[in-house]
This record gives structure tokens, C-alpha cells and sequence, in this order.
């Protein structure tokens, strides 16, 4: 299959993509092969690409020698991808938020804007078998994904990012790379994964409670989540972290270190 001609068939699906699920389709040829170069995927492992669209990464999946699934939620676009690659892909209608990917090596995807973080925690989160993760998101996105301490990006999600992988800013997309252009510049992040700190849902849903209220201390927001005072006041001291601290200026690590001060 002729790439040049696989993706001027791409471009004209421009008309039919349904801004309120934040479809903008990869028509750039090098941006897409680059992207699944990424990946990094080895013979014999199980692939899933996020939200395919109309099949700009597929093009250049379809010929890994791994086993290559993908998931949508648009049935119009599933009938396009399986006419156009037949059983070089088992494509699944279905919700990625709500998708399980804890089968999978490797997890790809051009996300849309409004459910990029929903997405991203899913994968995460239940992506135990993963060794490496890529995607391309807003570029705003981005910056708030791999914020670290002292930033005002910088929250629970960024925070999950680093316990679970080594991640950086790939290379960054222009607007016009799509149609219908989005408003906004993307890039691509590559996320290696790591090994998995002990009780992550538990330390991320703590996390996630203690940023709640953003402006008040850390001895404030805990002794809120544990609805005890001094049971908050003995962790901090147990993980060597100030109470007097804002939830943006504890590191990653300190968290864990926190995690274990509570749950043990």
C-alpha cells in the first residue's frame, strides 16, 4: 500500500471528523512513521493504538511484527480500518477510558484534547505489563504531563508519571500537520516505564486528595484526609516533610516516602 496515496485519503476525511470527540487527523507522512518508531516495539509483542482515527499511525503499525490491536469509539472509522487493513488488525469498538491494558507491551496513541488525562491514568494505572508508552497530545498538554515541583502544571497526574516511567517531550508537531488543523501545536512524549512503587492506587488517590485544595498546607490537607490530626502530624514527621509544605513543592519521591509513612 502506497503511503502517499494511503494518506491523501486520510486528508479527505477532513469534512467527517466530529469535533466533539476532538477528532483532527495526522496527515503528515514522516510525523506519523516517527511516531511509531518511538514505540520501539519489539517481534512478538501485543500493541494497542488509542483512538486510530483515520489510521495515520495504523499505516505504519500494521507492519510491526507484533500483535496490533486498536480501540475507537467512532463505528465509521472501525469499518474504514477494517477494510483497509483486514487482518492485519483487530480494531475493537470501544471506550479507552474504560479499556483494560494490562495485556499489552506497548500502548500508542494520538489523543484528543479533552480526555487526554482520563486516557493517560487509565493506561498507567492498568498497564502493568507495559514497558514503554507514546503519545501525542495538545502541547499544552504536555508541559502539564511532565511538570515537575514548584510549578503551577504541576499535580497528581505529572506526579503518577514520574513514579511509573522515565518520560520526556519527544519532539514537538506542527498545527498543520492535521486536518482540521487544531488550534494548537502538539508533541509527542515517550514514557519508559519503570518498576511499580508498592500500594501505587492507594499513594495516587492520597495524592490526589491532598491537591484537592492546592493553597493549604500539607499538614492541613492530610490531617482532611485522615481525619486525624495527629495521626497527619506523626507521617509528616515519620517521612521527613514539613508540614508548613504546599502540595506542589513535595517531590515524587517524598510522596512515596509519605505513602509508606501512612500505609507502610
Amino acid at each position: 500500500m502506497d503511503a502517499n496515496k494511503y494518506f491523501e485519503g486520510v486528508s479527505e476525511y477532513r469534512m467527517l471528523a466530529k469535533h466533539e470527540v476532538g477528532q483532527n487527523f495526522l496527515v503528515d507522512i514522516d510525523v506519523a512513521k516517527r511516531i511509531v518508531e518511538e514505540l520501539e516495539a519489539k517481534p512478538g509483542e501485543k500493541v494497542i493504538e488509542i483512538g486510530p482515527g483515520a489510521g495515520s499511525l495504523t499505516f505504519f503499525l500494521k507492519d510491526l511484527d507484533c500483535s496490533v490491536e486498536a480501540i475507537d469509539i467512532d463505528e465509521s472509522l472501525i469499518a474504514k480500518l477494517q477494510n483497509d487493513f483486514g487482518n492485519a488488525l483487530n480494531v475493537h469498538y470501544g471506550n479507552g477510558a474504560k479499556w483494560d491494558y494490562d495485556p499489552y507491551d506497548r500502548i500508542i496513541g494520538n489523543l484528543p484534547y479533552y480526555i487526554t488525562s482520563l486516557l493517560i491514568e487509565r493506561a498507567l494505572l492498568l498497564g502493568k505489563n507495559a514497558k514503554r508508552m507514546v503519545f501525542m497530545v495538545q502541547k499544552e498538554a504536555a508541559e502539564r504531563l511532565l511538570a515537575g515541583p514548584s510549578s503551577k502544571e504541576y499535580g497528581p497526574l505529572s506526579i503518577l508519571i514520574a513514579w511509573l516511567s522515565n518520560a520526556k517531550r519527544l519532539f514537538n508537531v506542527r498545527k498543520t500537520s492535521f486536518v482540521p488543523a487544531p488550534h494548537i501545536d502538539s508533541s509527542v512524549i515517550g514514557l519508559t516505564m519503570k518498576q511499580r512503587p508498592e500500594n501505587i492506587e492507594k499513594t495516587y488517590k492520597l495524592v490526589q486528595s491532598l491537591f484537592l485544595q492546592r493553597r493549604k498546607t500539607l499538614l492541613n490537607n492530610l490531617k482532611n484526609y485522615l481525619h486525624d490530626g495527629e495521626k497527619a502530624a506523626n507521617a509528616l514527621q515519620k517521612a521527613n516533610l514539613s508540614p508548613t509544605l504546599r502540595p506542589e513543592q513535595v517531590t515524587p519521591e517524598q510522596y512515596l516516602a509519605l505513602s509508606k509513612a501512612i500505609f507502610g
